[in-house]
């Protein structure tokens, strides 16, 4: 083999590994659809109350604020695949939405605990859901002032 086949060789290898290691377990996809549904739900309310968010300060009370947009789901912020409710950004409790100009940088929701792949759903204001380790997890909540 001469250095081109090696160099392509070698691209190839890494391209397959890199795309392996990204790839979201079904675990995690299926928290982050679910996530989804309640950022969704989140958004109708900005709609409906003049671009304030919810009360956040616990997922009981942001439960109770979204329940009107969730068609009755008492299960819109439990992770279905840990059982257990996910943490909410109590810093934007009653906020105006004007206040955050990157809404995608705005922590709405977070997994309490990790799935089996040791990852984190995170749910952000603009409605996108990232699937993140447990170090950028601290960094996130950690720019987010969350404990």
């Amino acid at each position: 083999m001469n250095w081109r086949q090696v160099a392509v060789v070698l691209a190839a290898t890494v391209i397959v590994f890199t795309l392996a290691w990204a790839q979201v377990s079904p675990d995690s996809q299926k928290c982050t659809a679910h996530m989804k549904k309640a950022l969704t739900a989140v958004q109708m309310y900005l709609q409906d109350w003049d671009n304030m968010f919810p009360p956040a300060t616990t997922a009981q009370k942001l439960s109770e604020a979204l329940q009107p947009y969730v068609k009755g789901d008492k299960n819109v912020l439990t992770c279905p695949v840990t059982g257990k409710p996910y943490k909410t950004n109590p810093h934007i409790t009653w906020r105006p939405k004007s206040m955050y100009p990157k809404l995608n940088e705005v922590v709405v929701l977070y997994d309490a605990i990790p799935h089996k792949d040791k990852r984190y759903a995170v749910g952000f204001a603009d409605g996108s859901v990232k699937v993140v380790s447990e170090k950028e997890l601290a960094a996130i909540k950690q720019q987010a002032r969350l404990k």
